[in-house]
């Protein structure tokens, strides 16, 4: 029997009572039920960026790039060399970032930059969303894990939030039913999983 090929879904957001939580498991339960449909080849692994080894804050080791550390072990933090060790075990990542002030969180772009080998080829698909749909987010996601030569999904999924899960009170929560506004979105993102699959083939 094949070992199944882990795909991380990365909530790109630390930030407490938002979205990100919710959203990132509509994708997971996505991705799971159209990648594993006919058999289960795929282990779908959500990334909490407030559980360690995550946060991990700034880059401060200069002795060395990331392009030029040859394994995880070599890492000088602990955490980094865990981070590593997890992303080097993944075969492909979906992203699920908000739009913060017209581009992405420093947090997920720090969790990016503490590495450097561990993302090459790798396939990744972009899900951002705001009151805008995140659009720029993903256009500035897609220069850097260009940047990294990871194939990136064609068609990003931008999820527009009514009002009243941006400024409002209601979020979309994890151990609820997820909301019907996500309902149109199924199919952009059941193709963008089909676009992922291909990637991996």
């Amino acid at each position: 029997m094949q070992p199944l090929r882990r795909i991380a879904v990365l909530i790109g957001s630390s930030r407490h009572g938002g979205n990100g939580a919710g959203l990132a498991a509509w994708v997971s339960t996505l991705l799971d039920r159209r990648l594993n449909a006919s058999t289960k080849s795929y282990e779908i692994v959500t990334v909490n960026p407030t559980v360690a080894p995550l946060p991990l804050g700034p880059v401060l080791e200069g002795a060395r790039m990331p392009a030029q550390v040859p394994n995880a072990s070599s890492y000088a933090s602990s955490n980094v060399q865990k981070w590593s060790t997890f992303a080097s075990s993944c075969s492909a990542f979906a992203i699920v970032s908000p739009e913060y002030n017209s581009g992405y969180p420093g947090e997920l772009k720090n969790a990016i930059d503490h590495l450097y080998k561990e993302w090459l080829g790798k396939p990744v698909l972009l899900v951002t969303y705001g009151a805008g749909g995140g659009f720029r987010c993903a256009d500035q996601l897609r220069t850097i894990f260009i940047g990294l030569k990871m194939p990136v999904v064609e068609d990003a999924v931008n999820i527009r939030l009514p009002p009243e899960f941006v400024g409002g009170e209601q979020r979309v929560l994890p151990e609820q039913k997820f909301p019907e506004f996500l309902s149109p979105y199924e199919e952009q993102t059941n193709s963008a999983a089909d676009h992922l699959k291909v990637k991996l083939t």
